[in-house]
Parts: structure tokens; sequence; C-alpha cells
């Protein structure tokens, strides 16, 4: 399992990245709104990264690391 923030692993971030997004293309492309079309995009690659590159955030990485011998 990936790395976890806040109960969450890096694949399950990525999979809600990329439905949002894809609601949010679709959305936008009935009702015309251009702008909005960006942002479905951009969070479909989003999720596309947390999938392919799943990396914890900076606070879950540091309390995983081990810590060396006294």
């Amino acid at each position: 399992m990936g790395q976890c923030c806040d109960g969450v692993c890096s694949k399950c971030w990525g999979i809600k990245y990329i439905v949002i997004g894809v609601v949010i293309f679709v959305t936008a492309w009935k009702w015309q709104m251009y702008i909005w079309h960006v942002l479905g995009v951009l969070l479909v690659l989003k999720g596309a990264m947390k999938l392919a590159m799943p990396m914890g955030c900076g606070h879950c990485s540091e309390m995983t690391a081990k810590k060396g011998k006294k």
C-alpha cells in the first residue's frame, strides 16, 4: 500500500482526482464553459501523476523515516 496521509493512500487520491476532473470536463463541455476544461484536464493529469509516481507528502515521509541508532 502507498504512503498514507490522513488515512488515504496516494493511489486513492489519484483516482479521486481523475474522477473529479472527468466530471468537471464533461460538465463544462455540456454547458460550453471553456475555462473549466483546463481545470478538468489539470485534475486528470494530477491524478495520473499520483498513480504513476506515488509519493507521500512532506510530513508523512518524515514520520515514516527510520531513526538511526543512538
